[in-house]
């Protein structure tokens, strides 16, 4: 367990290097920061300055070595726009994002779980093709025109509900929760579905029902155990690919002040210690998921064990 666990880590580093190396050279290498920050017709000599401050005028490597460390200490300078601790600014945002995320991929994930397993048992009934159309047409609709149209129909036409802002009540977190839930719902639901649909025609679920397990134990003993693994891994998967992609495009439509609003403003702005910290920490949540989904395979799956050499009992 302990090498499974090192190695884990290990590439939970390099991802992280990785990150930070990309991150460093895409904001060094595309355009000046001093012209990425500063405003349109600043006096050479403020350049000059600002280049002085912040090492820019030393070479690459150096600027780069001095990069890591502070990103290591967890200084990534002060913002150009906003002022202060840059990384503050996004633990600062954090909040509001997850407010939206967590809710929305574990509700619409585990609503998508409950439904494609109650699908897979009768997969030509009515509801099962009914739950399939749906998703697959949820899948196919861009998040950014789903969160405009409805914006349009219950905030403008019938105005239910408010049209955008920050306030943690449900009449303003409906909409966005709504349109981030449900790619998770549709991809949960597709894949619980299928792998317990497969499931159900293995040896061992006839030999299950051959002792007199009724359709529910069958399912929450042995069936549900065995699809776990890809059904957790998508979950996670989503909450990640919601927190560092689709949360922007959701936090811009309905003004919600959250990391991906805050990344997207910073680029506008050029405020390239902003932008450095708002990615190193959507890199550090996206290969901490990963990190957990590893730590989940070997917990719950005998067959991983193999890895490390553990014997099962």
């Amino acid at each position: 367990m302990a090498r499974y666990l090192i190695g884990r880590i290990a590439q939970f580093v390099i991802v992280i290097g990785g990150a930070l190396l990309i991150t460093f050279l895409a904001l060094h290498l595309v355009a000046d920061p001093a012209i990425l920050g500063l405003p349109v017709g600043t006096p050479q000599e403020a350049v000059d300055a600002f280049n002085e401050k912040h090492g820019f005028n030393d070479d690459l490597l150096t600027q780069f070595g001095r990069f890591l460390g502070d990103a290591v200490r967890g200084d990534f300078g002060d913002s150009l726009w906003l002022g202060g601790d840059a990384l503050g600014h996004v633990f600062d945002r954090l909040p509001a994002t997850l407010m939206l995320t967590v809710p929305a991929v574990l509700g619409g994930g585990l609503l998508g779980v409950t439904l494609g397993s109650i699908s897979a048992r009768r997969p030509e009934s009515g509801l099962a093709n009914g739950l399939n159309v749906f998703s697959y047409s949820v899948i196919s609709i861009a998040e950014f025109w789903l969160a405009i149209m409805l914006v349009l129909v219950f905030a403008v036409n019938i105005t239910w509900l408010p049209t955008a802002g920050y306030d943690p009540k449900p009449q303003v977190m409906i909409l966005p929760i709504l349109v981030l839930s449900l790619r998770p719902f549709a991809q949960n639901f597709q894949l619980t579905q299928a792998t317990m649909s497969a499931e159900y025609g293995k040896p061992y679920v006839l030999a299950a029902r051959a002792k007199g397990l009724s359709e529910g134990q069958v399912a929450r003993r042995h069936v549900l155990r065995n699809v776990a693994v890809p059904v957790v891994t998508l979950l996670l998967f989503e909450l990640g690919r919601v927190f560092v992609g689709t949360a922007i495009i959701v936090e811009i439509v309905f003004a919600w002040p959250g990391i991906g609003r805050l990344a997207a403003n910073a680029l506008f702005q050029g405020d390239v210690f902003l932008v450095q910290a708002v990615v190193v920490v959507a890199a550090l949540a996206t290969a901490s998921l990963n990190l957990l989904a590893d730590l989940f395979y070997f917990a719950i799956d005998p067959r991983t064990r193999h890895l490390v050499g553990v014997k099962e009992r």
